[in-house]
Order: structure tokens, then C-alpha cells, then sequence
């Protein structure tokens, strides 16, 4: 269960300082900058009636940025960002994913379109990670694993099953099943 109402994903060239820069245009108040959480350092600002929170999640173990949104005017500062900063749309993320050759390129799409995905695009993600199951480098295929933590759709659930149970690098297969662990102890 997620406690954001929101999250949107940074593309990479869009830098910290910039993302410091919209926060200083928008008057957004820096709250806590760069403290440790899980692996990932979290900047955390409020709005300036106090009422809603932007997390900026600098997630280096899988080397994406994203901001989390609370709080009731959270759809209005989602809309600022957007026009603000260089953000993934999950089709955009999904389309470049589609075309990316470098290993790379691929665990960072994968993350960008896991993190953007709402339930309405659950399907397109389970569509496209369905034909990295079977990409011959295990570390994409992991990345499937890591990225269904942060978006545990049911579709995505089960193609890490079939890791589970599959995969033939015995590393995918052991976090396979200790994603799946954690997610059957959670609900």
C-alpha cells in the first residue's frame, strides 16, 4: 500500500538543481533535504499553505529520481511538474522501452515505466515486461523483479512467479521469491 497520492518520474537529464530551481519558482518551503531512507536519499518540501507535501526520492539503489505527492493539492503541484520539469509518461517510458537496445537504457526504462504506471496502465506494463522475462540478460530480467515492488499488479506478480520458478540464474530466482514473500506477507 502506497501513503503518496502521486508519483512522477524524473528523466535523467533533468538535474536535482533544476528540480531546486521549480521549487524556488513555485514556493515550495524545503522542509528536509537529502536524508537516508532505505538507500535512497529524500528531499522533502510543503506547498506554501503547508497542506501538501513534494518528496523528491533520489533512489540510487535502482538510479531513478522521482517525487511523491501528499496531501489535497496534490493533482494541481502533479500538473506544475508536469509543465516544470522533464517527467516519464508511462507510454512514453513503455515506447522507449520498446526500442532500447543498451542494458542500461533497459533497467532504467524499466524502472521509469513501473514507477509512472497507474492502475490504467497496468496492463500495457504487464505487456511489455512479458517479453523482458525472457531477455537473455539477467540483470533485466531482475530488474522485472525490483520493478514489480514498486507497482505489485497482479500481472506483474505472476511474471515474477514464472522467475521464480524458471529463471535459470539461481540470483533472479532466490529475489523472486523473496518479492513474493514480502508481498503475500503484506496483505
Amino acid at each position: 500500500m502506497t501513503d503518496f497520492i502521486e508519483r512522477l518520474v524524473i528523466k535523467p537529464g533533468f538535474s536535482s538543481d533544476d528540480v531546486d530551481f521549480v521549487s524556488m519558482q513555485r514556493g515550495w518551503i524545503l522542509q528536509r533535504s537529502r536524508i537516508p531512507e532505505g538507500g535512497a536519499y529524500v528531499d522533502t518540501w510543503v506547498t506554501l499553505d503547508r497542506k501538501t507535501e513534494i518528496h523528491q526520492v533520489d533512489d540510487q539503489p535502482i538510479g531513478t529520481r522521482y517525487f511523491t505527492l501528499r496531501g489535497p493539492s496534490s493533482a494541481e503541484v502533479a500538473r506544475h511538474i508536469r509543465q516544470d520539469c522533464d517527467i516519464w509518461s508511462t507510454d512514453e517510458a513503455l515506447e522507449a522501452l520498446r526500442r532500447a537496445d543498451a542494458r542500461d537504457e533497459k533497467l532504467r526504462l524499466v524502472y521509469a515505466a513501473a514507477l509512472s504506471a497507474g492502475e490504467q496502465e497496468a496492463e500495457h506494463v504487464v505487456e511489455a515486461f512479458r517479453n523482458l522475462v525472457g531477455d537473455p540478460d539477467a540483470g533485466v530480467r531482475q530488474a522485472v523483479v525490483i520493478a514489480t515492488g514498486y507497482f505489485p499488479q497482479p500481472g506483474l506478480v505472476e511474471l515474477v512467479g514464472e522467475l521464480r520458478d524458471s529463471d535459470p540464474v539461481d540470483h533472479v530466482r532466490r529475489n523472486a521469491a523473496l518479492l513474493l514473500d514480502g508481498l503475500s506477507e503484506g496483505n
